[in-house]
């Protein structure tokens, strides 16, 4: 029977009770030491038997997050992908195109999760059931635009609105190119704040962002005049391709110093009217 196959025992109960008191359904070794009174090899071995039964799945060395008893046998169960994300990595927001579906800016369903930290990780994508993590390392005076939000009760970090919008145009390549951004500026186009938007993409460093965005803000029909004096403050005079993943001909637009090589009505056919 699948209740023998998941027996938990004094020892494994009296673990997963507290932790579970603590609010905590995804957990550390270093906590389970805390609770079990040692890291010896005791505890080592009362881990691995409460994965091995099911009770437990092993989300990252040292990482662990309790199944429920819905779960059953092949312990078929995994917490909100956001959620997990949140525990991968300090300090962390998630953002590109995660945070673009989160918003509803995007129609393209991901089965990648997208975490923005300062810090790097030795493997740079991590699988756990069907959900890829992609960890982006950013320079800390880009490490700026997140909120918290609460996932199925948990805290946690977000770009905002603007920052995403902000992050995708810096690097197009996570969030599915430049089309996908303005088809996002044109859903949000009634709750974005592009003035914060526009002081965003200059303390982002990057002038590309600047000159992409103000490109896009003008073809996409949106009344922003503040934003795109702030955007015309920040260009250069070097020329930057709209999208990075596209062919790099195309047409220079000099009020932008931008290379237009994407066919304008591909990113034009989200505009109202």
């Amino acid at each position: 029977m699948t209740l023998n196959i998941r027996t938990l025992g004094e020892k494994g109960s009296n673990l997963l009770t507290e932790m579970s008191r603590q609010g905590k359904r995804l957990f550390t070794f270093e906590d389970a030491a805390r609770v079990y009174g040692s890291s010896d090899g005791r505890l080592r071995k009362l881990m691995f038997t409460l994965v091995k039964r099911g009770w437990l799945q092993r989300i990252e060395k040292g990482k662990y997050l309790i199944l429920p008893f819905e779960a059953g046998r092949e312990g078929e169960w995994t917490e909100h992908e956001f959620v997990i994300a949140s525990h991968l990595i300090e300090p962390y927001y998630i953002g590109f195109r995660s945070a673009l579906n989160y918003y509803g800016y995007t129609e393209q369903v991901s089965r990648t999760v997208f975490i923005i930290s300062t810090r790097r990780k030795l493997k740079t994508t991590l699988e756990i059931s069907g959900v890829t993590y992609r960890f982006v390392c950013l320079n800390k005076s880009k490490f700026f635009g997140a909120t918290q939000v609460l996932i199925d009760g948990n805290p946690v970090n977000i770009s905002e609105r603007e920052k995403t919008i902000v992050d995708c145009l810096d690097l197009p390549k996570y969030s599915g190119g430049v089309v996908e951004v303005a088809k996002a500026i044109s859903f949000g186009r009634d709750e974005l704040d592009f003035p914060k938007m526009s002081e965003y993409a200059r303390r982002n460093g990057n002038s590309a962002v600047s000159k992409r965005l103000g490109y896009l803000l003008e073809k996409l029909g949106i009344k922003a005049s503040k934003a795109i004096d702030i955007l015309r403050e920040n260009l250069g005079n070097s020329y930057t391709l709209l999208d990075t993943l596209a062919d790099p001909q195309g047409q220079h637009i000099q009020r932008w110093r931008v290379i237009v090589n994407v066919p304008e009505k591909e990113f034009t056919q989200w505009t109202e009217g």
